[in-house]
């Protein structure tokens, strides 16, 4: 298994394909193997990289131990690791805090930014009732994520049972340590957008309760360079419930 030694634990990771790099950062609900669906799309034409954040999967560490500058010190290691010089970066609800904090702190090694149902760790004084849940809860399974699908989604057994299959993986992460991740140290103010070099697409599902469009559609205003796709019949995690709209947003933003 390819694993890079960052900090204080190992990170486990995937490349896959030949070409520019695009580098995946999953969610709290999944790990490196919920991107199947842009794994197989993008490796024709990508190097595409995956990987388990700490505390997830196969990158042990005690999920209280978990900060976004770690997470974005992984990210860094793992392209050092596989010689990237720069990369599209892609961020999925809180891998987008990973993909941003990164981007701000190292532009030179990020050639586009997309946040996929996130804020990114963006100042947001309002957080959905749904998302104050989620992260006080103590639980580590899938069901408040699963919650959060479209009603489109939730009527596919088969796909709903794949996204809890995959996130049984991770024993070592508990929802409430996400708040870790939401401290003054952590959050990104809406004029450090500005400082932002690479083009950025937030993509966001029409039926996310936990970054409501309109809540992601009111940052793009202060991005030096940024837009927001809406997908239909999404929830909170487009690229899993809507992948063919998602590769082609996708596919268009990093080829632009």
């Amino acid at each position: 298994m390819p694993i890079v030694q960052s900090g204080n634990t190992e990170i486990y990771y995937e490349a896959k394909g030949q070409g520019p790099a695009l580098i995946l950062a999953h969610g709290a609900g999944g790990n490196a193997a919920i991107w199947f669906n842009q794994i197989a799309y993008f490796s024709q034409t990508h190097q595409v990289i995956t990987f388990d954040h700490r505390t997830f999967g196969r990158s042990p560490v005690p999920s209280e131990q978990i900060s976004v500058q770690d997470f974005r010190d992984d990210l860094l290691a793992i392209m050092d690791d596989l010689s990237v010089a720069a990369a599209h970066i892609v961020g999925q609800s809180m891998g987008g805090f990973t993909v941003l904090r990164t981007a701000l702190d190292a532009p030179d090694r990020v050639l586009s930014l997309t946040l996929s149902a996130t804020s990114g760790g963006i100042v947001n004084p309002n957080p959905s009732p749904a998302l104050k849940n989620l992260t006080s809860s103590g639980d580590n399974n899938a069901q408040g994520v699963q919650a959060t699908m479209s009603a489109a989604t939730k009527d596919k057994p088969a796909l709903m049972q794949l996204y809890e299959s995959i996130n049984n993986f991770n024993v070592n992460f508990s929802w409430g340590h996400l708040a870790h991740l939401l401290g003054k140290d952590s959050t990104v103010q809406l004029e450090q957008l500005a400082d932002l070099q690479p083009p950025a697409l937030i993509i966001a599902g029409n039926e996310d309760p936990l970054f409501p469009a309109d809540l992601l559609s009111s940052f793009i205003p202060h991005f030096r360079n940024g837009r927001i796709e809406v997908v239909a019949n999404s929830g909170h995690s487009p690229y899993f419930e809507q992948p063919e709209t998602f590769n082609t947003l996708l596919e268009a933003h990093i080829n632009q």
